[in-house]
């Protein structure tokens, strides 16, 4: 069982395709960014009612069975997940036997407590984390589209009335960056 204060982000065992390059971007992310407290990986929107009503959330794997959802937790420094965003495509005309290369976009979501991450700082230093990050994903040849920096804008598609509305709040801040992820083949 994973406890909502003292998150961790387990890794899959066996994964492929595109959860393979997923947890691969994740790894490293949990390596070299020091500030990022939890690093995990691909997420997906999960729907379920609550009081009448469908609530949507992310979530992602937790343990053998388990999954847990990644709205903003207070507990928490900082936090990031990937999302898959359909479709994956292939540019093959011709089919090759064994090989099925796909492109897909996946939003990186990160949402963390600046006066944490940095309590020295009286300033809002927000985009000097969005360009460690974009540094690491250009560094690693992965392609940049968009980026989004407002709280509506990061939770797009979950139910943020469920999160407290100071967490989304200074001295709180996020973005969702927009990706271009290749896989070079999906058969292996």
């Amino acid at each position: 069982m994973v406890s909502y204060a003292t998150p961790t982000a387990p890794t899959l065992p066996n994964p492929v395709g595109l959860d393979a390059e997923i947890q691969r971007l994740q790894l490293l992310l949990a390596q070299r960014l020091t500030w990022l407290q939890v690093s995990y990986g691909k997420a997906f929107r999960h729907s379920e009612k609550r009081d009448g009503k469908t609530v949507y959330l992310p979530k992602v794997y937790a343990s053998t069975g388990e999954y847990r959802d990644v709205l903003p937790n207070d507990n928490v420094q900082a936090q990031g997940f990937f999302l898959p965003r359909d479709p994956a495509v292939t540019d093959l005309r011709e089919p090759t036997p064994g090989t099925l290369p796909l492109t897909q976009s996946i939003d990186w979501i990160f949402w963390g407590n600046l006066q944490r991450i940095d309590d020295t700082r009286p300033d809002r230093f927000d985009p000097e984390l969005l360009r460690d990050v974009l540094r690491l994903f250009t560094s690693l040849g992965v392609l940049v589209q968009r980026v989004y920096t407002s709280p509506d804008e990061v939770f797009r598609g979950f139910t943020t009335d469920l999160v407290a509305a100071p967490v989304l709040q200074h001295p709180y801040a996020g973005f969702r960056i927009q990706l271009e992820m290749h896989t070079a083949n999906v058969l292996c």
